[in-house]
Formats: C-alpha cells, sequence, structure tokens
C-alpha cells in the first residue's frame, strides 16, 4: 500500500496540535449500521495481548487522535459500587479488604466458562452508555477510534468502518506477558486462546501496524497508517 508519509523513525513534534480528518474513501458505513448508531465514522483499532496496542494507543493520544479506549471504560465500570456488590455476591473470593481483586477475578474468568459469561453480561450492559459519554466528550472531531481488544470475538468489526491490527507474533506476545505481567506461561496461553489467533486477526485487518522490534520501527508503522487514512 502506498503513502505519501514518508517513514523517519521520529514522530514529528508538529503533529500534535494538527487536526486530523478520515480520507472519504475510508468512510464505509452510515449512521444505522455504526456501532451504537454513532454519527460519525469509527475506526476499530485491535490486537492481541502484549502486542503494543496501548503504545500505539498513547502515541496517537499525544498527537490529538480522539480515542476511545475499551478497557478505560471497562475500569470506570468496575469502579461503582454496583460493580463491588455484583463481585461480592457472585464471586466473593474476588474481593479482598472491601475491594475488587483484580488478579484473582482475572484467573476465575480465564478458568471458567459460565463466570466469564456471566461477568461479560454484566459489563457490556453497561458498556453502551460509557461509550456514548465519551464520544459526547470528543464531539468536536469528525471521527473516532475505539481501541477495542475484543473487536473481531465480538463481531464489532462489521459495526466499524475500518478494521486496524497492532501485531506481534505469538512468541514475542507471550515472553512480554511473563516480563510484563508476572504470570506463568501457562496463564499466559491461556489469556491468549481467550481471543482470536493474531495471525487470524492480521488476516482479517484492513490495516496492520507491526511492532516486533523497536519503538522506532513502529514510530515508522505509524508513519504509513497516519498517511493511508489521514490528511491535516
Amino acid at each position: 500500500m502506498k503513502s505519501k508519509w514518508i517513514f523517519t523513525g521520529i514522530r514529528p513534534r508538529n503533529w500534535r496540535k494538527r487536526v486530523f480528518k478520515i480520507k472519504p474513501d475510508f468512510i464505509r458505513l452510515n449512521e444505522t449500521n455504526r456501532l451504537y448508531k454513532i454519527s460519525k465514522p469509527l475506526i476499530g483499532l485491535t490486537g492481541g495481548v502484549a502486542t503494543g496496542k496501548s503504545t500505539v494507543t498513547h502515541k496517537l493520544i499525544q498527537m490529538g487522535f480522539p480515542i476511545i479506549n475499551a478497557d478505560k471504560l471497562v475500569h470506570q465500570i468496575y469502579a461503582k459500587e454496583s460493580s463491588l456488590e455484583f463481585i461480592k455476591d457472585h464471586f466473593p473470593s474476588a474481593i479482598t479488604g472491601a475491594k475488587i481483586n483484580f488478579p484473582t477475578l482475572r484467573k476465575i474468568f480465564f478458568d471458567n466458562t459460565n463466570a466469564q459469561k456471566k461477568i461479560e453480561n454484566f459489563i457490556y450492559a453497561q458498556l453502551e452508555n460509557e461509550f456514548l459519554k465519551k464520544a459526547e466528550e470528543l464531539n468536536q472531531h469528525n471521527f473516532l477510534i475505539y481501541d477495542v481488544p475484543l473487536l473481531f470475538e465480538k463481531g464489532l468489526n462489521q459495526l466499524v468502518d475500518q478494521s486496524i491490527c497492532v501485531y506481534t507474533d505469538q512468541n514475542t506476545q507471550i515472553a512480554r506477558m511473563i516480563k510484563r505481567d508476572n504470570i506463568d506461561e501457562t496463564l499466559a496461553h491461556k489469556m491468549i486462546k481467550a481471543q482470536i489467533d493474531i495471525e487470524r486477526k492480521r488476516d482479517l485487518s484492513d490495516w496492520v501496524i507491526e511492532n516486533n522490534t523497536s519503538l522506532a520501527d513502529l514510530d515508522g508503522q505509524l508513519d504509513r497508517f497516519l498517511g493511508h487514512y489521514f490528511t491535516k
């Protein structure tokens, strides 16, 4: 794919203050077909565990891109008193000192399919409202980027205009997870298996941002992505 943006390995400093617009060719849906029926184009940004999606999101936010982060929305839901009561009622072993013990809850989630469904149903019932509140805060932009790990798993790729994948090979994923999250290899594999294989996500995506090597190379990948999709 060709791009006007040249790989420099360094993010231009003046990007942060620029207003970006999505190119019309990449607006695929109308309001009635889009996630939560939002009126503006929506780009889905996904990846796998420890592929570096959070790093990409952080860089885009620094540049002024309108990002809605699904994980942050979920954290906001968990911070509510109603969530504490829900976990206390259904998974009391995940409560420590009147707070949710997230490492314990994570283990329960990945070890028990029924628990996983119950937790997901509780969270997703509240997710639309949190998404729309954040979208309203970003109302000055003419498009939105939704950073969502389960874009393909939940079929959300059909509800966004473009699907972007941050890709890292599975061996690198495992190594990063063990180091970053201080977990064993068994749990790392379970967490990866809970998502669609990263190679499959790569094949399903409209654009792939590779993150197998250095941060400088990642900046170059972002150069090409931005040049392909946006105008300044």
